[in-house]
């Protein structure tokens, strides 16, 4: 079988490029035809295919003189927004990924095609691949493009009621899918969820504890992720066996804001990882992840964490909620706490954060208790959480495709 992959970004350091990323990773073992398309920069190295499968679309030159156009405004890495581009910007966009994709489908004609992000670019892939079958991966981060961006939405995403299949992270995503691309079959959207890479995030063979409790942030540096609120709630607790190591690349602005908070605090480290291998070595390294994001399309750093053998503390992602289940909730491995009030789609309402930060500290006191008391109930979960391994969801994607 003939496999096309395409994303508009890079294949890593984002939720959908580490989808992207997993997807081809855990295909290798069937021995299909895999080719990919994904845009890149500043010499940018991708090795999980061989150099003769991948096909580039290169920014920051002559046909495409702007960095990459991410799907979430805060990229962590030089990027441009689609809610700045030009008209001019769009053309040379979109006759770059044309021209490569009619190339690709000339030379190789792919049976199946995963068009990743139901935005402009899987629009361009149902119009130029009409013989192959062409499954869309919603990523959510499509969906806020379409909601903040409704001109551009109108404009240049078309036809993705030709898609032969939609997947979801989550089933509760689905009517909201339905909702937003209203030429889309509802039937047609399958819930797959997301996973985790099992041979970088996995238990150690042995949980280190050490004479601090090791608190763990990993993500963008933006108030939509409850950073600054995480900070005050920490700089609140006032425990001397207790750290705040910050896994991240802030902007500018950003950067500023981030030193306000953690000025000559010798207990908070802040500092950036080089890829998910590091990135897994880390977390094993730690005790307690936390993530009090205010948007998030599933939430995916908290199961590898989980995966990795630390606790959690997260928001109600409910996505995350629903795939994760029951039976995790309630073994105490993770804790969620309500979100605020939100307004455009991720700014929680002032009025609400107090209460929110109130949650926040209760929830991180009471798995740091756990930790204290050297108390491990995350081997007992082991066999729950494998099942959200990327093995484990591609297995189920084969017996569709």
């Amino acid at each position: 079988m003939k496999i096309l992959h395409v994303l508009a970004q890079l294949p890593s350091r984002t939720g959908s490029g580490v989808y992207f990323s997993n997807l081809v990773e855990n295909f290798k073992k069937y021995n299909y035809n895999q080719k990919v398309v994904f845009g890149t920069e500043d010499d940018f190295k991708w090795n999980i295919l061989d150099e003769k499968d991948i096909y580039p679309v290169e920014f920051k030159t002559e046909e495409l003189p702007f960095p990459i156009v991410g799907m979430s405004d805060i990229m962590p890495y030089d990027n441009t927004l689609y809610s700045e581009m030009t008209d001019e910007m769009f053309d040379k966009w979109i006759n770059a990924f044309k021209k490569k994709l009619i190339f690709i489908k000339e030379k190789y004609s792919p049976d199946i095609i995963f068009a990743h992000h139901l935005w402009i670019l899987s629009s361009i892939v149902v119009d130029i691949f009409t013989d192959s079958k062409i499954i869309g991966i919603c990523h959510n981060t499509d969906m806020r493009q379409a909601q903040m961006n409704p001109a551009i939405y109108n404009k240049y995403v078309k036809d993705l009621g030709k898609l032969d299949l939609i997947f979801a992270l989550s089933e509760n995503q689905i009517d909201e899918i339905a909702n937003i691309y209203p030429d889309l079959e509802k039937d047609k959207i399958i819930s797959v969820g997301g996973g985790f890479n099992q041979n970088v995030f996995f238990l150690p063979e042995k949980k280190e504890y050490n004479d601090k409790i090791r608190l763990v942030y990993s993500a963008k540096i933006d108030p939509s992720k409850g950073i600054y609120e995480l900070l005050k709630v920490y700089k609140g607790l006032n425990l001397d066996d207790v750290t705040l190591d910050i896994i991240g690349a802030p902007d500018e602005k950003n950067k500023k804001e981030l030193e306000k908070y953690v000025k000559d605090d010798k207990s908070i480290k802040v500092y950036n990882v080089k890829d998910q291998v590091a990135l897994g070595e880390e977390l094993r390294k730690k005790d307690i992840f936390l993530m009090p994001s205010f948007y998030e399309g599933l939430g995916l750093m908290a199961i590898e964490s989980l995966a990795s053998g630390l606790y959690v503390v997260t928001t109600e992602i409910e996505a995350l909620m629903t795939l994760l289940g029951k039976d995790i909730k309630e073994s105490g491995i993770i804790k969620y706490i309500p979100l605020p009030r939100i307004y455009d789609v991720d700014k929680p309402m002032e009025e609400d954060l107090a209460k929110f930060r109130e949650d926040l500290k209760e929830a991180i006191i009471k798995q740091i208790d756990k930790v204290r008391n050297r108390k491990n109930c995350l081997i007992d979960e082991k066999d729950n959480i494998k099942q959200f391994s990327w093995e484990s969801i591609v297995d189920k994607i084969n017996e569709m495709i």
